[in-house]
């Protein structure tokens, strides 16, 4: 199991096992100006979670945080159409990656 904690649309921390998720997009969040995103989805809590890293210091440091998202965010900084949401959550073994970066 590789723990991450991320907090929920309701503001509760909580953890998903990074192995088990289904990675959905690579891209840029709108949440944090100039960070990088990758969008997952869990099969076990049905969210979708925004994990997100910001640019690398001069020391090559970066920080970074989770945060679940709704489905509005998600066809508003990732481009997908309710439809391939919808096919996420019910086919998640079936979705191929898409990267934006």
């Amino acid at each position: 199991m590789m723990p991450c904690g991320y907090v929920s649309l309701t503001g509760v921390e909580q953890t998903v096992d990074l192995e088990s998720v289904i990675d959905v997009v690579l891209g840029y969040s709108t949440k944090r100006s100039e960070w990088t995103a990758t969008l997952v989805f869990d099969p076990e809590s049905k969210a979708f979670v925004e994990l997100r890293s910001s640019p690398q210091d001069v020391r090559g440091n970066s920080s970074e945080e989770g945060g679940e998202v709704a489905a509005e965010y998600i066809t508003d900084t990732f481009g997908l159409t309710p439809e391939q949401i919808s096919s996420v959550m019910k086919r998640p073994s079936e979705w191929r990656l898409i990267d934006l970066r």
